[in-house]
């Protein structure tokens, strides 16, 4: 979606859902400076709309000796410092945004109170929330049973809710704030505890600093409770919470503290970041990395047992990525919000609450479902032609094929000679490539193409013109690119043609910067380039002779 920029997407349910009513649905708010427009179309795999901006109501002050409840009168924001990092949380049936220095929490009617901290006052003070300071607000989570973290100047400062607050997300009716930190009343007035901010003992490795947080509410793979999940610039971590891991020290989950050659997929302390600007976590407990590089940003997953994987890559600084109803995951620009249908499971605070009752019956159907159903069906009385790759024999759908790429359409139309045929052959393709390119053809997605079959999955892709997926796989390509493999890419992409032209042409400047490292990691592969390609191997020592030169003059 382009035309406005987005400082993070947030999914609440509706109030009526809340409160387990009839009219189960979420709304999903993407925040465009000081204003939270409802995203439409986010829990479909429809077209996106951004509805109008969101009437904001300033909560009144409590009501003295039996006087009635003040009127609701606008909120107006400063201008000066936008809304950011959206979080729901559960426990307290609210959203929680930052503003300059302040924590907000917005309640289900749209009621907006500060509960820590001052949108102006900057400071570093721990306590109730009306005398706690913060630094430089910058992300925030919420682990859903009473606390948020909020990463302040490169610390985690942690905000325990009060236990009476579940609910206080239901309106301004039934409580009121009291001074700047918002303490809420009960029914009989008196004042229940504020929201407490203390920060995290947390023991960072010399010039780390934490960049962002996300929370995983207990995936299978991590152990009982829940985790922190927090990075520095390129490195991830899971931090155990909760009364058992009250003295939990932080596991490295992926990637290291000293900068590698750029992005490198792999697992644990092997992957490789090289700018982490944010994290999601989705229902399978799967962590969602942005990783911003010189032209773009990665997209990339980090399962639970720290397995690094780059998905796609997208043009331009995309960060704080959110993840919504519909599975997709949405990315913040400064000029757009940026959709990829990655067929994602959502995280449980993206699902509304069932309706009451449930309607018995099975899930709704979708297409890509349905289709990828049939695909696993295969071979029935449906199929009406049959593929034979490697010696590996596939039962396919002659119109899903024509349908979805060109190459079948002109294989299995009328104007060839094997139009009318029952089979088809492709000897010299990849039988495991061809077998992700077909559930791409049937469902419009690929979950994951494992590393060492990238290379064979973009071939094979460019060849039955299938662009988008040969965009993907050519990016985990990209992805694995090394001191070590960097010279095996480049004879590779030279190889596959002109569709691999803007690879290569990374590729060579990629050499080309890192110089030094190939030579003294892969010396005999750069003298097998030499042998096997002059003229490339002349081309990159000019690049580098003019690198050296620019170096120079600087």
């Amino acid at each position: 979606m382009g035309g406005e920029g987005s400082d993070g997407v947030v999914t609440r349910p509706l109030e009526g859902s809340a409160r387990g009513q009839d009219a189960a649905a979420t709304q999903t708010l993407v925040v465009c400076g000081v204003q939270l427009r409802p995203l439409r179309g986010a829990g479909s795999h429809g077209g996106l709309e951004l509805g109008p901006p969101l009437q904001l109501f300033a909560e009144p002050p409590a009501p003295h000796d039996g006087q009635p409840a003040a009127p609701r009168r606008h909120y107006a924001p400063d201008p000066d410092n936008g809304f950011g990092s959206p979080v729901w949380d559960p426990h307290s049936s609210a959203v929680y945004i930052l503003q300059g220095e302040a924590v907000l929490r917005l309640s289900g009617d749209d009621t907006v109170a500060v509960v820590a901290g001052d949108v102006h006052e900057r400071g570093y003070v721990d306590g109730s929330g009306g005398v706690a300071r913060f630094t430089v607000t910058e992300d925030m989570a919420s682990d859903g049973v009473g606390a948020l973290y909020v990463l302040d100047g490169g610390r985690i400062r942690k905000l325990q809710l009060p236990p009476g607050e579940a609910g206080a997300g239901q309106g301004s009716q039934a409580l009121a704030a009291a001074g700047a930190g918002g303490a809420l009343l009960g029914g009989g007035g008196a004042a229940r505890d504020e929201v407490v901010v203390s920060t995290l003992p947390l023991q960072l490795p010399p010039r780390a600093q934490v960049r962002c947080l996300a929370f995983d509410s207990g995936s299978a793979g991590a152990g009982c409770g829940g985790s922190l999940i927090y990075a520095t610039r390129s490195a991830l971590y899971r931090l155990p919470l909760g009364a058992t891991a009250a003295a939990a020290a932080p596991v490295l989950l992926a990637g290291a503290e000293e900068m590698g050659p750029g992005a490198v997929d792999g697992q644990g302390p092997d992957a490789r970041f090289v700018d982490i600007r944010g994290l999601a976590v989705d229902g399978e407990g799967a962590v969602w990395v942005a990783d911003v590089y010189d032209s773009g940003t990665a997209v990339r997953r980090v399962a639970v047992d720290g397995t690094v994987t780059t998905v796609i890559r997208v043009e331009g600084v995309c960060i704080w990525p959110a993840i919504l109803p519909s599975g997709r995951l949405a990315l913040c620009a400064a000029d757009a919000l940026r959709v990829l249908d990655l067929g994602l499971k959502p995280p449980p605070s993206c699902i509304a609450a069932p309706r009451s009752p449930a309607p018995a019956g099975p899930p709704p159907r979708t297409l890509p479902g349905d289709f990828g159903a049939l695909l696993d069906r295969q071979p029935d009385d449906t199929a009406d032609v049959t593929i034979v790759v490697g010696g590996r024999t596939f039962h396919v759908h002659r119109a899903v094929l024509s349908a979805r790429s060109d190459y079948f359409r002109q294989r299995l139309g009328g104007g060839f000679a094997d139009g009318g045929l029952q089979q088809l052959s492709l000897p010299d393709a990849d039988p495991g490539a061809f077998a992700l390119l077909l559930r791409f053809i049937y469902t419009g997605v690929v979950a994951d193409i494992p590393a060492a079959q990238a290379q064979a999955v973009a071939e094979l892709a460019d060849r039955l013109l299938l662009p988008e997926l040969c965009q993907l796989a050519v990016a985990l390509v990209e992805a694995s690119v090394s001191a070590g493999t960097v010279v095996g890419l480049l004879l590779w992409a030279e190889a596959c043609g002109l569709a691999f032209s803007e690879l290569l042409s990374r590729l060579k400047a990629w050499y080309v910067e890192h110089l030094e490292a190939v030579l003294e990691e892969a010396p005999d592969a750069v003298e097998r380039l030499a042998e096997q390609r002059p003229g490339l191997m002349v081309e990159l020592m000019r690049g580098c002779a003019r690198a050296s030169k620019r170096m120079r003059t600087c």
